[in-house]
């Protein structure tokens, strides 16, 4: 399969020699990212040699290259849209918070694990996703830091013959959890055709509007959970045979 898809790449750019990232994503349905290091490396590959049309985009060609790319990936970094599009960001957008509202995608942006950070705060986190991936293991299946085309979730989770991807937050003070993190989980959930989502945080955390434990968005299905909550569960099953998520 794999071998086979890179084929279909490599005749789509013999028959397309001008084509971008964004073509090929069209008329294969295949990411170039998935089976080359970069665009420059599928054309290589083809034995096809990157066209001025390529090299030379004018800037508007450019800025639907980078949104095409970012709708195709959600969570893309800087660095997987220049290997890709070959476009350098700051030049042609100034930031990627632009590229991204280019395309009408949500950027989430990444934790910082370093430099800026509190250690003591980043230790905290880190525990905290431990535990309550510790917890989750003694109600189901979870599988830790599952890889998708949007980027990392928390972990995968499989309890009562369902299918949960969790994502899970230690957020403290005055930070409650808002629509950007719910979308992030979205965009997971999408990435792996899977209908439950659950968002762990402590209960101080929890969305301020009335009923927002619960969200519905298209046909995902979204619960926000505190570890109490879990460990709750763990009872009830272990008393009824269900937890009831």
């Amino acid at each position: 399969m794999y071998e086979e898809k890179r084929k279909i790449v490599e005749d789509y750019i013999r028959t397309n020699p001008n084509c971008t990232y964004a073509d090929i994503r069209r008329g294969t349905k295949i990411h170039v990212e998935r089976f080359y290091k970069n665009m420059t490396g599928a054309y290589r590959a083809a034995g096809v040699s990157l066209s001025k049309n390529l090299t030379r985009r004018n800037n508007e060609k450019q800025k639907q290259d980078v949104a095409d790319f970012i709708r195709s990936k959600p969570g893309c970094t800087v660095t997987e849209i220049y290997n890709n599009t070959g476009v350098c960001i700051p030049r042609v957008f100034g930031t990627v918070l632009n590229a991204y509202k280019l395309a009408g995608v949500p950027y989430v942006k990444k934790p910082v694990t370093s430099g800026v950070r509190n250690p003591f705060v980043i230790k905290r986190c880190r525990d905290y996703e431990k535990r309550v991936v510790r917890v989750l293991a003694e109600l189901g299946e979870v599988k830790y830091h599952a890889r998708t085309n949007a980027g990392i979730t928390d972990c995968l989770f499989m309890y009562n013959n369902k299918n949960f991807v969790v994502e899970i937050k230690d957020f403290r003070a005055r930070n409650n959890m808002t629509m950007s993190q719910i979308k992030q989980l979205a965009s997971y959930m999408e990435a792996l055709n899977c209908k439950q989502g659950l968002l762990i945080c402590p209960r101080e955390s929890f969305p301020k509007r009335k009923n927002g434990k619960d969200i519905q968005i298209d046909n995902k299905n979204i619960k926000i959970l505190s570890l109490e909550d879990i460990k709750e569960m763990i009872k009830l099953d272990r008393i009824s045979g269900s937890g009831g998520i």
